[in-house]
C-alpha cells in the first residue's frame, strides 16, 4: 500500500502571480522533463498538494502569470546593458551590506573552465531591489508587524491535512516560515520531512528571531528528513547556504545540504530550482515515491 503524502509549498519573498496561477507554474517546473529526469508529477504518484499564498499581505494586485514567468529573461536581458560584477565583486557587495556575515562563505570559483559557475553577472542595481523586497517582508514577519507571522502561521496550519504524511517545501522565505511554524507553533503537527531551496536560514539575523538554537536547531516536529537545496549564486541564500552547521541535532550535523546549479543570471527562481535533478530525487525520497 502506498503511503499517502502530501506536500505543503511555501512561496518566498516579492509578488506574485494569483494562487491558482502560481500553483501550476510551481508544480509544471516540477513536472517538466529536464535532461534524464522525467519530472515529477505528484498528484501523478498519488501526492496531494496545497500551497500557502501569503504575497497579498504585501501587494494589492497580483503579477499576471505571463509577467512571473518572463521575470527572469528580463533580468538576463539586463545584464547586456548595465555593468556586470564578478563572483569575488558581488560577494564583496554582498559582505558591505551585510557587514557581520564578512567570513560566513568562502571566496566562490571564478575559473570559467569550471561547468558549475559562471562570473556573477547580475548588475548590483538589480541586487539591491532584491534586498529590499527581502528586508522589508522579512522584517515584518519576524517582527510580526500587523499581525503577519501569526496570519501566515495560520495560513500554513490550514494548508495541512489532518490525515496525510506531511512534506513541508519552503522556498526563500517560505523556507524560514516552515521552520518557524515547526519550532514555534504547538497546533503544528509532527511533519514526514522538510525541503528548503534558496534558504535565508543561514543569516544570524534570521536565526535570532526563531525559536532556535545552534546545538540543538533540528526541528523536533520534524520525524524524517532535512534537505537543503542551494545554488552557491543565489543572491538569497549565497552569503550562508549550508545549513547543516547551524542546525544541529543533539549537537550532530544532521540537515542534507545539497547544492544544485540553477543557470542563466538569476539563480534564485524557485521555477529553476524545481528543475534541478538533485531536488526532484530528494523530493520523490521524502515523499517514500523512490528509494534513498
Amino acid at each position: 500500500m502506498t503511503d499517502k503524502v502530501h506536500i505543503t509549498f511555501i512561496h518566498g519573498l516579492a509578488n506574485k502571480p494569483a494562487p491558482d496561477d502560481l500553483r501550476r507554474i510551481w508544480l509544471d517546473a516540477l513536472a517538466k522533463p529536464v535532461d534524464s529526469d522525467n519530472g515529477f508529477d505528484p498528484e501523478a504518484v498519488g501526492v496531494t498538494t496545497s500551497f500557502v499564498y501569503w504575497a497579498d499581505l504585501f501587494y494589492d494586485t497580483p503579477l499576471l502569470a505571463a509577467e512571473y514567468e518572463s521575470r527572469a529573461n528580463e533580468l538576463e536581458q539586463a545584464v547586456a546593458t548595465e555593468l556586470s560584477l564578478s563572483a569575488n565583486a558581488w560577494l564583496a557587495a554582498m559582505r558591505k551590506r551585510f557587514p557581520d556575515n564578512e567570513t560566513a562563505y568562502p571566496e566562490a570559483p571564478v575559473d570559467d573552465t569550471t561547468p558549475s559557475y559562471e562570473r556573477i553577472p547580475i548588475p548590483w542595481p538589480i541586487k539591491q531591489r532584491m534586498l529590499e523586497h527581502f528586508l522589508r517582508e522579512t522584517h515584518d514577519y519576524l517582527f510580526n508587524i500587523n499581525g503577519i507571522r501569526d496570519i501566515i502561521r495560520n495560513r500554513v496550519l490550514a494548508s495541512i491535512p489532518p490525515d496525510s504524511q506531511c512534506v513541508l517545501v519552503g522556498h526563500s522565505q517560505g523556507s524560514f516560515i516552515a521552520y518557524d511554524v515547526l519550532t514555534d507553533v504547538p497546533a503544528c503537527p509532527p511533519m514526514t520531512g522538510l525541503l528548503t531551496l534558496g534558504s535565508p536560514l543561514g543569516l544570524d539575523e534570521i536565526q535570532d528571531r526563531l525559536n532556535w538554537s545552534r546545538s540543538n536547531g533540528y526541528p523536533a516536529k520534524l520525524q524524517g528528513n532535512w534537505v537543503n537545496v542551494y545554488d552557491r549564486l543565489d543572491i538569497v541564500a549565497g552569503l550562508d547556504p549550508r545549513l547543516a552547521n547551524d542546525f544541529r541535532k543533539n549537537g550532530q550535523k544532521t540537515v542534507i545540504d545539497i547544492e544544485e546549479g540553477n543557470w542563466g543570471t538569476w539563480r534564485h527562481s524557485a521555477t529553476k530550482y524545481l528543475q534541478g535533478p538533485l531536488l526532484r530525487r530528494h523530493l520523490r525520497q521524502l515523499c517514500k515515491r523512490e528509494e534513498a
